[in-house]
């Protein structure tokens, strides 16, 4: 079945059938229609996703590094690839048509995005995308990430936002295995977040940032202890 032939069927247009393919990406109900347009069964489909994980990928080392020179324009396509709209970005940060179009077209020039008409921008990277440790972005991802912990610290409740720290003493061996667990918990909450993504409307996803740091720890190397100075003795 071709394209076009989808696109009629559904009542959409064929770039839009074009892209709902190439982003690997759509709602449950629009799944099913096409499932009914091809004769297969729903949960054939479903049983088969929860074997696939969206395993995040790198964008090219030089994209991180021409992203890392303006961090300005890191920021919007971060706010981008939250689903936030061009115009919506503008209204929350002040910015004319003008500034659009300027990290529209940088975007465009590094093949992240695609400048539509009107000032609309759209994403060409497929999701999700994840950044070097080490890379050119290290020093704008961990700014960040900081700023997110202290704020989380500071607005700890115990409905939506958690902090939660525990400091013990415990085998090599242990710690390894602790962070091997961190990776599984991970990959169950990305899991969960493309579920949600595959049922909801974009309006009611809202996004979220999930931090956890473990290994082993040197105390002396981050606590400060100075010396009292006492007084010279005194000859008698």
């Amino acid at each position: 079945m071709t394209y076009a032939h989808v696109a009629q069927a559904l009542e959409l247009s064929e770039v839009s059938v074009k892209r709902m393919f190439a982003q690997r990406d759509c709602k449950l109900s629009r799944l099913f229609e096409l499932c009914e347009l091809l004769d297969l069964p729903p949960e054939e489909v479903l049983q088969r996703a929860r074997r696939t994980q969206a395993n995040a990928t790198y964008l090219p080392l030089e994209t991180e590094a021409a992203l890392a020179v303006e961090a300005s324009l890191f920021h919007f396509f971060i706010l981008l690839r939250e689903d936030f709209a061009a115009q919506d970005i503008a209204k929350i940060y002040g910015l004319t048509p003008l500034d659009i179009d300027h990290y529209g077209r940088a975007l465009e020039r590094l093949d992240l995005a695609e400048l539509l008409p009107e000032g609309r921008i759209r994403l060409k990277v497929p999701q999700p995308v994840k950044f070097r440790q080490h890379g050119p972005l290290h020093v704008h991802v961990r700014r960040i990430s900081q700023q997110f912990v202290s704020d989380t610290i500071d607005q700890a409740n115990d409905e939506d936002l958690a902090f939660t720290t525990l400091g013990r003493r415990m085998l090599p061996d242990t710690i390894k295995q602790v962070v091997k667990e961190m990776g599984e918990f991970q990959s169950h909450i990305a899991n969960l977040a493309r579920q949600d993504q595959m049922i909801a409307s974009d309006k009611e996803l809202v996004s979220f940032k999930w931090t956890a740091a473990m290994g082993a720890l040197s105390y002396p190397d981050l606590l400060e202890i100075r010396s009292v100075k006492r007084p010279a003795a005194v000859a008698s």
